[in-house]
């Protein structure tokens, strides 16, 4: 092991030995103390090995005894020097690249906006640079926490913001505060928010207009914001006295009502699925202005499943665009579960209950649930029809016109 490593470091050269009794080359070079092996026949060529250092004087005994020499390898560090030297400017390059790929690595190019609905991307966009980001702020620089607190600060109609960089991208990801509906002002009705069957009535102010297990519509009046006066008792002299105007008010109670909703639920009895196996695999491309060119090929099987995840550096300069593509393959493989009728039914139900979860408000007080099945037994799906019962407050402020 040592001899390997000594005579990698002084090189060591393969010849080829042509002539006549090819043999005695070996004696006389032993006998010159030359240190000879790895030797073999090739045809009717002798070959052999030897250090660096010895060629001259194998070379001359060769030429004292009409042997012909021939240099079928070199290998060692004297002949990878030359090599290096030779190509001394492609190296110089390659680290040039290299270096410069990571300096601009350390900056953020491009900055994306999302979430933002009513709020201008300008303004967030403004607000990012005033603490700090924009295109070209290197990343040593601000703090992705302190430009989330300030922009809160400065936009007051979002409630959260998110920075977050990735290679040379940043994206900011925000959520807007919901307003309230605008107040009602002065005098008002209170009517019904959806379909249901009066259960309960409070009235604080106004004059009901709807009676418990009466069905009311969506829009319909059930605390008037005009209050009448009492009809007069029957006499000759209110007779004459003139009819008193209604009062307009604000309507001040709530209602309470039965209200149903319905949902549809659905859950296939095989699903396939991928999970993954560890095993990944690396592919690297170098993009030139001129073409790409594949450093690294990843190994893939033909019949493998691979989710993708890509990494890319890039620098666009006045030649073109450079940079390195890396693909990184992470092996899939497939699992089929399969489901009884039960199992398949309670998994629908649960698919069904989180839709009407989105359409039931906050509160709502559930006292019943209906379950229909859609499906046959030889579907290949589960789906069913839910329908729920509640009791629930569907009194909302309606302006008088």
């Amino acid at each position: 092991m040592i001899n390997k490593f000594f005579d990698g470091l002084g090189g060591v050269i393969t010849l080829l030995v042509k002539g006549k009794n090819q043999e005695r080359i070996i004696n006389l070079a032993l006998s010159r103390g030359i240190y000879i092996w790895d030797i073999k026949w090739q045809g009717n060529d002798l070959s052999l090995r030897i250090r660096n250092s010895a060629l001259q004087a194998f070379q001359a005994i060769a030429a004292e005894n009409d042997f012909e020499l021939e240099i079928a390898g070199k290998r060692g560090l004297p002949f990878l020097k030359t090599k290096v030297q030779r190509r001394i400017g492609f190296l110089a390059g390659a680290v040039v690249f290299v270096l410069t790929l990571y300096v601009l690595s350390l900056f953020v190019w491009t900055i994306e906006v999302e979430g933002n609905k009513t709020v201008e991307t300008k303004q967030i966009l403004q607000s990012a640079a005033r603490n700090g980001l924009h295109q070209g702020s290197g990343k040593w620089k601000f703090s992705c926490s302190d430009i989330e607190k300030a922009m809160l600060r400065e936009l007051p109609r979002l409630t959260y913001v998110q920075c977050e960089i990735q290679g040379v991208e940043a994206n900011i990801k925000v959520v807007e505060k919901v307003w309230p509906d605008e107040e009602v002002f002065g005098p008002c009705h209170i009517v019904a928010d959806r379909d249901g069957v009066v259960e309960e009535i409070l009235v604080l102010e106004g004059q009901s207009i709807v009676k418990p297990g009466q069905v009311v519509g969506q829009g319909e009046i059930l605390i008037s914001g005009i209050v009448y006066p009492p009809a007069p008792e029957t006499s000759d002299a209110s007779k004459l006295l003139e009819p008193e105007e209604p009062s307009f008010v604000r309507a001040r109670g709530t209602v309470k009502a039965r209200t149903w909703y319905e949902g549809y639920g659905e859950c296939p009895r095989r699903i396939e699925t991928k999970v993954l196996t560890g095993e990944t695999a690396l592919e690297i491309n170098l993009m030139t202005p001129w073409k790409e060119v594949c450093i690294k090929k990843a190994k893939l099987s033909k019949n493998g499943y691979y989710k993708l995840a890509r990494k890319r550096i890039a620098a666009n300069t006045s030649p073109g665009m450079w940079g390195i593509y890396i693909n990184k393959y992470h092996e899939q493989k497939k699992q089929v579960q399969s489901f009884t009728e039960a199992q398949a039914i309670e998994m629908a139900r649960e698919s069904g209950f989180n839709n009407l979860r989105r359409k039931i408000r906050p509160g709502v007080q559930i006292s019943d649930s209906y379950i229909q099945v859609l499906s046959s037994p030889s579907d290949a799906i589960v789906r069913i029809k839910i329908a729920i019962e509640s009791i629930e407050d569907i009194s909302r402020v309606q302006a008088i016109e």
